[in-house]
């Protein structure tokens, strides 16, 4: 069925606004991300940008809600410092070693990790650290000791040295002694700009990540269009990757981040319904408007696929 100039006319004028709202209506017309597309045959005039500003537009709220929400309702604003506070007693490192008042004990639900502070153990060697290494109960086991900060994994032991801590400290802050309060004014001050910098990493970790699946999912398009003897670039469904992509990965994302968190799982499912999609999109898109993505040989021969 040929187009009409009105139809024609339309496409041509593609706007940002258009492109976004392709996006949506591609879940139920999936034929529409091959809409966004500029096919020389049919003069439509989607815009790569419009892609680049779609998966940037995205990113940013997506790691909004996934990252930026949840993370500064924890740590944010002076809440890690007041969380520090309550948990842990006053202690003091100072070139003569490491004192905490009192005893601390941590371990997950699961005895992956087990988290000791006893500033009266005075070394490694102590029977307690020797009993921690050879039950190899937990997986990853840290104790802080009057000298030592030990980390045990897996049967190997590492040691950082008290006093070495503390004269890394005292080159930056030059103090003779450092306790809880000097690490809670620390944290005050740099909470906030380190979950923004994870932020902006996470958004451009994210971009670049779905830069690159999509390019995987374009190459499945590429596959579909040459098994069905169709001519599309690869630019095509390249734009048309990153359309799907932009929608399902977030919705992927927020579920596994408030609601199921088997992320592994959804991001295979994710994988799989933007390859459906791709295909549905090129499927379809040549079902309505048979012969424009096969070149002369098809159109004259008046074939036509079925509509799905």
């Amino acid at each position: 069925m040929k187009r009409s100039e009105k139809e024609i006319k339309l496409d041509e004028k593609i706007g940002f606004g258009c492109s976004l709202k392709n996006m949506f209506v591609g879940v139920v017309k999936p034929e529409t991300y091959m809409k966004n597309q500029p096919i020389p045959r049919n003069g439509q005039s989607g815009k790569t940008w419009h892609a680049v500003m779609v998966v940037l537009g995205m990113s940013i709220i997506l790691y909004l809600f996934t990252f930026w929400l949840p993370y500064n309702k924890l740590f944010g604003n002076g809440r890690l410092a007041r969380t520090v506070d309550e948990a842990v007693k006053d202690f003091a490192l100072s070139n003569d070693g490491f004192y905490y008042e009192g005893r601390y004990q941590w371990s997950d639900d699961e005895n992956m990790t087990y988290i000791l502070v006893d500033t009266s153990i005075k070394d490694s060697s102590a029977k307690e650290i020797e009993s921690l290494r050879k039950e190899n109960v937990y997986t990853t086991v840290f104790v802080v000791t009057g000298a030592e900060i030990l980390s045990m994994e897996n049967g190997r032991m590492s040691t950082i040295k008290a006093k070495d801590l503390y004269e890394a400290l005292n080159e930056v802050y030059h103090a003779s002694s450092f306790g809880k309060q000097d690490i809670l004014d620390i944290i005050n001050k740099w909470d906030t700009p380190v979950l923004t910098a994870l932020y902006i990493g996470n958004v451009i970790g994210g971009i670049i990540k779905t830069f690159w699946v999509s390019f995987i999912v374009a190459i499945v398009g590429l596959i579909v269009s040459s098994a069905l003897k169709l001519k599309v670039s690869l630019g095509a469904v390249y734009r048309a990757a990153l359309y799907i992509r932009s929608l399902w990965y977030p919705i992927l994302l927020l579920i596994s981040t408030y609601v199921w968190p088997a992320k592994k799982t959804l991001m295979t499912l994710t994988f799989m319904i933007c390859a459906a999609y791709m295909f549905m999109a090129i499927y379809r898109y040549n079902a309505q408007n048979p012969g424009e993505l096969r070149g002369k040989a098809t159109m004259l021969s008046g074939s036509q696929p079925p509509n799905l």
